[in-house]
């Protein structure tokens, strides 16, 4: 019993003495306050399992060298993209009201202002999904797919059926797909099939072998994307899967925005695919003309489009300053559609600022969680009870249909459409694309979309807040404290 007893003392003393360890490290890392009070409460309450959260979740190890990549846009040099900037100004004067917003993405991602474009919002995914199989139809040279999740089901089955078609019309495809959010297709051997393709090559992004001593779980690929040609593209919140069309019965109806793209902008969603793909592969993609046609002889569209990424490893936090640059710059309106509604505190702050100048912000999200662990519904429930109490306008969806979009209009000029949810880790953590659009005509009719969204939502009130029981209230409390790291 005594010895039982000791050894029992002696690995409480361990985990006393390492969890010190990791509260120091806490305390004297560069985290902001938030996340330092966030990581002190896992790491208090939790000793045991606290210290291995951390470790996997809570260092940087991008600094570390275990997210590094080749930047091949950075080739594009201030003065070019300055010069590129003033000529998509001088094609579409209204958007120099947003320059500032233009110079920020293109400083931060190296990725130009695009003028030549046709741009196309798709507003239902099953639309989305039969264009993108057309046009995949259509490829003759190359298709190269990016998406976080491709689920092993009949929408899954269809579109790698597209894939194999053209694999056997001698075109060359590549697909990077994300090796948590796809877990269920590995581990079925769902893309076993077209692995054996000559013509196909799929690899996984950040793999995880052994979980346990993986560092780089917590960095996710959640781009999704497409690249037919060199010169048509595809970018927005939708990923390859039953649910995403409205085939289950758990979501019902599901409601996503996807954009089509042909021109310019279809080149820069290829250059980060290149990026990606070496990230990956540790291969350089050749910048041919197979890859790269020439576009300038031919006329697509005059709608200014911009690309903007974000990483774990970049220098700036670029989903996150665009989020607020977005909020200041409105003079009029800001509508928001998001599934998760998880600012930090500056966002939060600047939402507030916005309301009380007198723009009118309107706040969208689903009106039920997509996951069955509802840490997140929580705290976004959380943060809107704190925009309602500032005068922003909260909407829930049906909770009988599902919302996915990710979408940010601002003054009926500006909008934002991509992979990025407003939440911390679509902003610091995880890899993202959006799409820049500064066209009036493509602003309004996604406005249209957004009141057609609220037509089949609820205004949340302050009445229904009040009508929450104690212990929903104590939870979303307790959740948001965890926000910062969720």
């Amino acid at each position: 019993m005594e010895i039982v007893f000791h050894l029992f003392s002696s690995a409480y003393s361990l985990i006393f003495v390492v969890n010190l360890i990791f509260i120091l490290a806490v305390l004297f890392s560069k985290k902001s306050p938030a996340k330092i009070f966030s990581w002190l409460l896992v790491l208090y309450f939790m000793p045991l399992f606290g210290f291995v959260l951390y470790l996997f979740f809570g260092i940087d190890w991008r600094k570390r060298s275990i997210v590094h990549r080749l930047t091949q846009s950075d080739r594009v040099t201030l003065a070019d993209l300055e010069e590129r900037t003033q000529e998509a100004i001088g094609a579409k004067p209204e958007a120099r009201r947003m320059k500032a917003l233009m110079t920020m993405a293109s400083v931060t991602t190296r990725l130009p202002v695009c003028a030549n474009n046709s741009v196309q919002v798709i507003h239902d995914p099953s639309e989305a999904f039969e264009a993108i199989c057309s046009d995949m139809l259509g490829a003759r040279h190359h298709i190269h797919l990016e998406f976080y999740i491709i689920q092993p089901d009949s929408t899954g089955s269809k579109f790698l059926s597209i894939v194999l078609k053209k694999a056997d019309e001698q075109v060359k495809i590549r697909i990077i797909v994300d090796a948590v959010g796809s877990k269920r297709s590995f581990r079925c051997h769902f893309f076993d099939k077209i692995r054996a393709h000559p013509n196909v090559e799929i690899i996984a992004f950040q793999p995880i072998k052994f979980p346990l001593v993986n560092l780089k779980a917590n960095y996710r690929n959640h781009r999704k994307m497409i690249v037919v040609d060199g010169a048509l593209g595809y970018l927005g919140g939708m990923n390859i899967g039953d649910e995403y069309l409205g085939k289950t019965k758990r979501f019902g109806y599901w409601r996503d925005t996807m954009i089509r793209l042909e021109g310019q902008s279809a080149q820069n969603i290829q250059t980060v695919f290149f990026q990606d793909w070496h990230f990956v592969k540790r291969e350089k993609l050749p910048r041919n003309k197979a890859y790269y046609p020439d576009l300038s002889q031919r006329v697509f569209g005059n709608q200014l489009v911009q690309m903007v990424t974000s990483s774990p490893h970049a220098n700036w936090d670029t989903i996150a300053q665009l989020y607020f640059g977005s909020i200041t710059a409105a003079r009029e309106t800001l509508y928001i559609t998001t599934p998760y509604f998880i600012p930090d505190e500056a966002l939060m702050r600047a939402l507030k600022a916005a309301v009380l100048g007198g723009v009118e912000v309107v706040i969208l999200v689903p009106g039920k969680a997509d996951r069955r662990i509802q840490l997140s519904f929580l705290a976004t429930a959380a943060y809107l009870e704190d925009a309602l109490l500032a005068g922003i306008k909260v909407y829930q969806y049906d909770p009988e249909r599902f919302i996915h979009a990710k979408v940010i209009t601002v003054d009926g000029i500006f909008a934002s459409i991509g992979s990025a949810n407003v939440d911390q880790r679509s902003m610091n953590i995880n890899f993202e694309m959006n799409a820049l659009i500064y066209d009036r005509k493509i602003v309004k009719d996604i406005n249209e979309a957004f009141f057609r969204d609220l037509e089949n939502s609820s205004q949340l009130t302050r009445e229904m807040v009040s009508a929450k029981s104690s212990g929903t209230l104590i939870a979303e409390s307790l959740v948001r404290l965890l926000s910062p790291i969720l």
